[in-house]
């Protein structure tokens, strides 16, 4: 007998492009999964929020408790609109939060959001803070979206988010690959600080390569670590950041010549994992980057690899549609993280699950 639970779940990705929500029908036949999206939005920062988020850790622990609190009121007004607006009866609420530190080797990772105040807002059950007992128990804490692409979309025998970070994943492994948005945006605001992003990849087509910085991209130590292994924003400021500053070379060409490693970086890991003749299914905001796609189909040809893209609402919604799911795992008890990802010693059943103020009557099992 079939057995069908909705949804939301909310999503921030590194590259502060938004907040992505999507409401999802998930169903179990008795032998697989199988999701139906309902309703989705992203909904754009404003720049004090964008501003604010960008700088938090740099700020005082007295400005990070703040703005943890506060977060979780803009999540939980924008949750509260959305499904109001859209006549929506969830049962359960899933969100990332929004990464702040992520330092694995240090045996920690934080998102902000407070699940409680976010709560608050809701008539059904939260669940968030889906890292911490990953890395906890040994593990990187990331990637979790392979876990979702395992049960929701293996017909793909790979799959390449382009977010803020590149990560990759198939049935054996998954590992973050490189920056992408998070890298790629940056310098768009350099370029143009009204600018969010390159459109279709403009500014990336019209640069020329720069070999020497290509070179020293390709040459940092992360990319010669054995996975499992992961990236946060630390990374691409301590170490990727200071070779693309705009005082060593213009922006445009550091775009064109970012979009070059990137695609060789995607390559390289995808190559040393599979056979050739494979499809990959590519989703996230970078896929809509036509400089960039154009670059992964050149770097994708010697070793047949063909690129599928998804329809518009997967490739912007995909990991909203794969955190939900993740919650729904937590509320039914199961792992929703796999260590052939992560590196922990065993799969393991992440997120902390926060009650509406109200009481919650309904049980999904």
């Amino acid at each position: 007998m079939n057995k069908t639970y909705q949804g939301i779940g909310l999503m921030s990705g590194t590259s502060l492009d938004g907040m992505d929500l999507a409401c999802c029908n998930f169903t179990w036949d008795g032998e697989r999964w199988s999701y139906a999206l309902i309703k989705a939005q992203t909904i754009a920062y404003d720049e004090t929020w964008y501003a604010r988020l960008k700088c938090l850790e740099d700020q005082s622990a007295l400005a990070f408790a703040k703005t943890n609190i506060y977060y979780g009121h803009l999540l939980g007004k924008t949750l509260s609109s959305f499904i109001s607006d859209h006549q929506l009866q969830p049962q359960f609420v899933a969100s990332h939060g929004q990464t702040i530190f992520h330092q694995p080797n240090k045996n920690f990772t934080v998102q902000i959001g407070d699940g409680e105040t976010i709560a608050s807002y809701l008539s059904c059950p939260l669940v968030c803070n889906f890292r911490n007992k990953d890395v906890a128990i040994g593990g990187q804490g990331a990637p979790l979206v392979p876990f979702g692409d395992r049960y929701l979309f293996d017909r793909y025998p790979l799959c390449l988010n382009l977010g803020g970070i590149a990560n990759i994943s198939s049935p054996t492994m998954a590992y973050d690959v490189s920056v992408c948005n998070m890298a790629l945006n940056w310098l768009a605001r350099n370029h143009d600080s009204n600018l969010e992003y390159d459109v279709d990849g403009q500014l990336g087509r019209s640069g020329r390569l720069n070999p020497e910085l290509l070179q020293a991209l390709d040459g940092l130590p992360y990319y010669r670590t054995q996975a499992p292994k992961s990236l946060g924003a630390e990374w691409f400021q301590a170490e990727f950041m200071p070779l693309i500053m705009p005082d060593r070379i213009r922006v445009v060409d550091s775009m064109h010549t970012v979009c070059i490693h990137i695609a060789r970086q995607v390559a390289n890991a995808l190559s040393g994992h599979v056979t050739h003749g494979k499809e990959v299914l590519v989703t996230g905001g970078g896929s809509h980057n036509r400089f960039l796609m154009d670059c992964m189909e050149a770097s994708f040809r010697p070793h047949d690899l063909k690129i599928v893209q998804a329809d518009r609402q997967t490739i912007d919604f995909k990991e909203a549609i794969i955190f939900a799911f993740l919650g729904l795992q937590t509320l039914l008890g199961k792992p929703n993280t796999m260590s052939t990802a992560t590196g922990a010693p065993f799969d393991s059943c992440t997120g902390s699950i926060h009650l509406p103020a109200t009481g919650w009557k309904m049980p999904l099992i």
